[in-house]
């Protein structure tokens, strides 16, 4: 990595970061929609710059995605005139910025926050499910 490239990726860092904290939201993927009032067993969440919808939702559009990135993968496989196309069309299936990471991530972050919740009890806890 050359000095340009790590001055870039420090950048981005940090633009990332100030953004995080001007918005002032404590996730960068994805996070409870409404902290104080939710659905314990199916919330609704954010996904940052996707937008927001119910966790279950969320967990089947993951497996949709991975379903599709799957088929793509196996045409790619069985060989043909379009095979490249199709497994460069896979790399932007499952690249770190796509929207699959970034839903993934999301439903990461929410599960940690829950579970967060859910460690912290009290008297007037809600019934959180263990989620780890």
């Amino acid at each position: 990595m050359n000095k340009s490239d790590l001055h870039n990726r420090l950048k981005d860092i940090i633009k990332e970061e100030v953004g995080t904290a001007l918005n002032e939201r404590s996730y960068k993927a994805g996070g409870l929609l409404d902290p104080e009032n939710f659905d314990p067993i199916n919330p609704e969440i954010h996904v940052v710059g996707f937008g927001t919808m119910a966790r279950d939702y969320l967990r089947r559009e993951i497996a949709t995605r991975l379903e599709g990135a799957l088929k793509t993968a196996s045409d790619a496989a069985a060989g043909g005139p379009m095979s490249y196309d199709k497994f460069k069309s896979l790399i932007s299936l499952i690249d770190d910025k796509s929207v699959l990471q970034l839903q993934i991530k999301a439903e990461v972050e929410v599960a940690e926050q829950l579970e967060k919740l859910r460690k912290k009890g009290g008297r007037r806890a809600q019934p959180i499910p263990k989620q780890f």
